[in-house]
């Protein structure tokens, strides 16, 4: 088992994160860069060694309250929980991380960009140029479709 000394570390080599005291000597970590409201990944790091990470990926029953205990893990799983963590708070309520992008192609040979930029999608031209905005994935990608293009 990692002592808090130890744990602590690993939460502090995460430039991303930021510590917060709490009571009773615990610290929680704070991930600024969240896309949802969410922030606190690491969850009453105890000076007993035990900690919660963030786990709203996981179904409800495996988890307390959204996290999981590290009271025995070691450091490699640590960092994998911390690492899928980060992952799914930077994804917003939606599922798309700001910047995710498709390329859509059409029979001409023409390409287009769909672009996730929070809150809503773009379709680019390979320019950069904006051809459209849409409130929705779905409202952008009938219009790709419309206009005779396709997922590539």
């Amino acid at each position: 088992m990692l002592s808090f000394e130890e744990k602590k570390r690993i939460f502090d080599s995460y430039s991303e994160l930021e510590s917060q005291a709490v009571s009773m000597n615990r610290l929680n970590y704070h991930f600024k860069g969240s896309a949802v409201a969410k922030t606190v990944l690491v969850r009453f790091l105890h000076p007993n060694g035990n900690a919660f990470i963030y786990a709203g990926y996981l179904p409800k029953e495996e988890t307390k309250k959204g996290y999981i205990s590290v009271l025995e893990e070691d450091e490699e799983t640590i960092r994998g929980l911390v690492e899928e963590a980060i992952s799914f708070l930077k994804k917003t309520e939606l599922g798309y991380e700001d910047g995710y992008s498709e390329l859509w192609f059409s029979k001409s040979g023409d390409v287009l960009r769909l672009q996730f930029e929070n809150p809503v999608w773009s379709v680019l031209l390979p320019s950069d140029q904006v051809e459209g905005i849409f409130k929705t994935k779905e409202q952008a990608e009938s219009y790709l479709h419309d206009e005779g293009f396709q997922k590539g």
